[in-house]
């Protein structure tokens, strides 16, 4: 699991996927099974983008694994809510806090306006026949 293995405990360590089936070598669930979850959160504590960008490699890994091994493609959502999915930060308050930086983002360019030429106007749906 990378260089700072270290830091998670040797009992969590071993929860580590078997391929080409992807699943945990020690309880047999499909891996990432939650003691890898949380073994990986600990790893990459401080590089969230970077435990996305790894398990983003994963999946594709397990993807071509699935078409080696079985007649019908994977389903794109459940691989990528098994893999990457669940890294992402739910809840009420990591979206407040996500409306909150946008806010921010929009306030901040708002107040620096600079006279200049005019933004185009809302461009037309053009699913829908205009009239």
């Amino acid at each position: 699991m990378g260089g700072r293995a270290g830091s998670v405990p040797r009992t969590v360590r071993r929860h580590v996927a078997a391929r080409p089936a992807w699943r945990c070598r020690a309880c047999a669930a499909p891996w990432p099974c939650q003691p890898a979850k949380l073994a990986l959160r600990v790893e990459y504590a401080h590089d969230p983008v970077g435990l996305s960008v790894y398990l983003c490699v994963l999946l594709h890994e397990a993807a071509a694994d699935w078409l080696r091994l079985r007649p019908r493609p994977p389903d794109p959502a459940e691989l990528f809510a098994r893999f990457v999915g669940w890294t992402r930060p739910v809840g009420a308050a990591a979206e407040r806090g996500r409306l909150d930086r946008l806010l921010d983002r929009v306030t901040a360019t708002g107040s620096r306006r600079r006279a200049g030429p005019r933004r185009p106007g809302r461009v037309p749906d053009r699913r829908r026949p205009a009239g």
